[in-house]
């Protein structure tokens, strides 16, 4: 049975690559934002490398080789008075698998109402929020391959209107015991679509598959391919470097995307007793847009 629920997992992705491309026309932004440092660091390239928190939201089989308990939270100084904060907690419970939960939110400075007759402002505000609530279960299925899922509600607001959704995740991993080498798909997003006010839209659904593995003890590399189903495929590529065990240097590049190009970042990990601290930080060049920053807090214990 177990076979059977990898194997389905694995060909479920292509329902998704049969769609046709949808420019433009998906909600749910704060769904496309990756959170962790490390991860965007690394030019997302993250898939099959997540295995703490942070698989909450890039792999949520890679929860199951987490020990113990993880927390991380991020905070992300978007563009144009934009921001966006991620908290996950994941807990593995040695008989029946790894729970997780997690929360997303983008949400904009207070904003002035304007009309044509008052393009200064009435004097009336208004907020932008969009946020997610998700729940993840992660199970391994032999020794090698593990699958994960998550379910998300999806909720936007805005000046009195709103709309809400549910989705969901779903990831494999498989571990070839080959220098860490791991493979791991990731369906993303899939479900109902969000109507807001008078117009539907689908949210952004996407497919990827990653790969990564480790030539040297310090050195981690991995690659992802993704085809979201409203744009066209897109690629990235990144790296790690461990230094004394306590330092991370990190870069990556992506392909195909319409401004990000190369980030880089760096790391700190430090043990305290039974608790493992990280401190994460990544740059990302946004080409037109600027610069895009990530600073992400963890602890395990």
């Amino acid at each position: 049975m177990k076979r059977y629920l990898f194997l389905t997992a694995l060909l479920i992705p292509t329902i998704l690559l049969s769609q046709y491309e949808r420019h433009g026309t998906t909600l749910g932004l704060s769904l496309r934002i990756g959170p962790h440092a490390k991860a965007c660091g690394m030019g997302e390239a993250y898939l099959s490398i997540a295995d703490d928190a942070s698989a909450l939201y890039y792999n949520p089989a890679g929860l199951s080789l987490l020990e113990g308990s993880d927390i991380f939270a991020t905070h992300i100084p978007w563009f144009i008075g934009i921001n966006y904060e991620f908290v996950g907690i994941a807990h593995r419970f040695p008989r029946w698998g790894t729970i997780g939960f997690s929360f997303a939110t983008l949400y904009t400075e207070k904003m002035k109402v304007t009309t044509p007759f008052h393009p200064d402002g009435t004097g009336e505000y208004f907020y932008w929020i969009d946020y997610s609530l998700g729940l993840s279960y992660a199970r391994a299925l032999t020794d090698k391959a593990s699958l994960g899922i998550t379910v998300k509600f999806i909720r936007l607001d805005c000046y009195g209107y709103y709309a809400q959704t549910l989705c969901g995740d779903i990831g494999t991993l498989f571990q070839t015991g080959w220098m860490n080498t791991r493979f791991g798909m990731k369906i993303s997003n899939f479900g109902l679509k969000l109507k807001f006010i008078d117009e539907t839209n689908p949210l952004p659904t996407s497919f990827a598959f990653g790969v990564s593995t480790q030539p040297l003890e310090e050195l981690t590399i991995g690659l992802v391919i993704s085809k979201p189903t409203d744009l066209t495929e897109r690629g990235s590529i990144g790296g790690e470097y461990r230094l004394l065990d306590m330092f991370t240097i990190r870069a990556g590049y992506k392909f195909g995307f319409d401004e990000e190009t190369w980030s880089a970042g760096v790391g700190f990990e430090k043990e305290m007793g039974k608790i493992h601290m990280k401190l994460d930080y990544a740059y990302s060049e946004f080409g037109y847009l600027g610069k895009g920053e990530r600073f992400s807090l963890g602890v395990a214990f």
